[in-house]
């Protein structure tokens, strides 16, 4: 086991399933960012960018603990997983658009980049990406 042992494993599969943990609990926080986002009426232009703020943060945090929890599960499984990758670089774009269009103060394309296209990704990564992760976990 090129000195790892079998205890070491086990803290390192708990540690696995304690960050998919702490991810879907973030990606549940994000939705409710996102919906809490689409309340405000983009008149109020400080808390919109407020919200926007951690929104971005949250969402930069869930990329990186998927990243990992997707590395360890394909170093661990032997597997490839292109739509965990594909669906980062989705969010990254979206995040980009996202900033971009908050530094123009467009609130349309504001509105449709988060109703739309980071919605759909979230909703993606909850009902299958997290599950496979888990699934390749448990197995």
């Amino acid at each position: 086991m090129s000195g790892m042992t079998k205890h070491t494993f086990e803290e390192m599969d708990g540690v696995v399933a304690g960050t998919l943990s702490v991810s879907l609990e973030l990606l549940s926080d994000i939705i409710s960012q996102i919906n809490a986002i689409e309340a405000f009426i983009p008149e109020k232009e400080y808390h919109w960018n407020i919200q926007l703020t951690a929104l971005s943060n949250d969402i930069t945090n869930f990329v990186e603990l998927t990243t990992l929890l997707s590395k360890f599960v394909m170093h661990k499984k032997k597997i490839t997983i292109p739509e965990i990758k594909q669906s980062h670089v989705h969010l990254l774009f979206v995040l980009k658009g996202i900033n971009q269009a908050q530094q123009k103060h467009d609130s349309l394309v504001l509105e449709d980049l988060i109703k739309y296209e980071l919605k759909d990704n979230l909703t993606q990564w909850k009902i299958d990406l997290i599950p496979f992760i888990r699934r390749q976990l448990n197995s």
